[in-house]
């Protein structure tokens, strides 16, 4: 039989995905290196602090003159604060292109959070609202209004009540500049693409 006859048979290997977590492992190494996944493990623990309380320490928010006074009740202040964490997430796969460092600042977000606020982080990991704002973002049009009409509806007010839709609207914005500020703030070094020279 001559060598060209002979077939290798591979019982369950995918080269393909292998070679891509090659490249994967390749990247984390690079970003370990260069103190990325530090950096966005810091940040998803500064960004487990951010708080509607002005009190507390961390990445706090002043909404009290900021938002009308019927709209911070503890329970409307329980809403917003689960508003403040669900931007946390989303802005960070948004906005760190880098599959790996968004995984691990996210992590590191939940992780101080199971720690830090057990109760918090239970019911906001068996909870519905999350799912509410996901499927506002998705919804298209006019974001802003979409998540502030979902606030309005997990406050339990009427979805007709613009001053609740607004209130919420405001929270997100700031949420979005907070965690957009936090996220260029990391100062991620920037590393040339995996598997490609300049």
């Amino acid at each position: 039989m001559a060598d060209n006859d002979i077939k290798i048979y591979t019982k369950g290997t995918d080269l393909s995905s292998t070679a891509n977590l090659s490249t994967v492992f390749e990247a984390i190494n690079l970003h370990r290196a260069n103190g990325n996944l530090e950096k966005a493990k810091l940040l998803g623990q500064k960004l487990a602090t951010i708080t509607p309380e002005s009190e507390k320490s961390g990445l706090s928010i002043d909404f009290t003159n900021i938002l009308p006074q019927r709209y911070l009740s503890q329970d409307i202040m329980y809403q917003i604060k689960v508003l403040l964490i669900f931007a946390a997430e989303s802005l960070l796969q948004v906005e760190i292109p880098v599959p790996q460092l968004a995984t691990t600042a996210i992590n590191a977000l939940y992780d101080s959070l199971r720690e830090t606020s057990p109760g918090f982080f239970k019911n906001i990991s068996d909870g519905a609202a999350f799912t509410f704002y996901y499927l506002a973002m998705k919804k298209g049009g006019n974001i802003t209004e979409n998540i502030g009409k979902a606030f309005s509806m997990l406050c339990s007010v009427s979805k007709n009540n613009d001053g609740c839709i607004a209130a919420g609207e405001t929270v997100w914005n700031i949420a979005v500049d907070l965690v957009e500020k936090e996220i260029k703030n990391a100062g991620f070094a920037d590393i040339p693409e995996i598997g490609k020279t300049k």
